[in-house]
């Protein structure tokens, strides 16, 4: 008997990541994904085989995916100042456009949930290792002052990226007036390409100050 084709993966595993950033991981049922996958659910169970090999699986791809088209924001930059420009800007983007995601990760990691803490260990400091090795060097050159690294890239990370992981909280909490701003203006502060750009430009300057 032949193999189902590979196609119905990719499109249970977008279905799945689809279905976590509009509603979260609770919204992870067999029945759910196949149906907005529009595949029969006992092809689910030929591919993955149960829910857990099905979310390490999803795990990887989105981050590969990611890791992929990061390496591509960086080129071939030389420069560490603007290479690390590149690598917050798309990062914030990322984050920004796949916010419900972020904040799924997020809780799951809060409460401890082992597949989601295997994701962090095994890939998610790829990228932050390049974003170190890049202050790192930075610094050695004289461009960036002398700071504690991990201090820095905590800073970085969050003025960049964790401000939508925020607003979709707010968001799913139906706060109409974050810290008192209309809700519109706060999210287009936050989310516009002109709010991450003046983010970065922040935090990169601030590194750059001579101390």
């Amino acid at each position: 008997m032949p193999r189902p084709s590979r196609d119905l993966d990719r499109r249970l595993l977008t279905a799945a990541r689809e279905l976590v950033e509009a509603k979260g991981f609770s919204a992870l049922t067999v029945r759910a994904i196949a149906a907005r996958a529009r595949v029969n659910p006992g092809m689910f169970h030929y591919h993955f085989k149960n829910r857990r090999v099905f979310k390490q699986r999803m795990f990887a791809l989105f981050y590969e995916d990611f890791f992929q088209e990061f390496l591509g924001a960086l080129g071939d930059e030389k420069d560490p100042a603007a290479r690390l420009r590149r690598a917050l800007t798309f990062l914030g983007a990322f984050i920004r456009d796949h916010r419900g995601l972020g904040l799924a990760l997020v809780q799951d990691a809060l409460v401890g949930d082992p597949d989601t803490l295997a994701l962090i260990r095994t890939h998610f400091l790829r990228h932050g290792r390049l974003i170190l090795d890049t202050l790192a060097e930075g610094q050695a050159a004289g461009r960036f002052r002398r700071t504690a690294l991990p201090n820095a890239i905590v800073s970085l990370v969050g003025a960049v990226g964790l401000p939508y992981v925020l607003l979709e909280a707010l968001r799913r909490a139906g706060t109409r007036a974050p810290f008192g701003f209309a809700w519109a203006d706060f999210e287009a502060a936050l989310s516009s390409d002109a709010g991450l750009n003046e983010r970065v430009d922040l935090v990169v300057r601030g590194l750059s100050r001579a101390s």
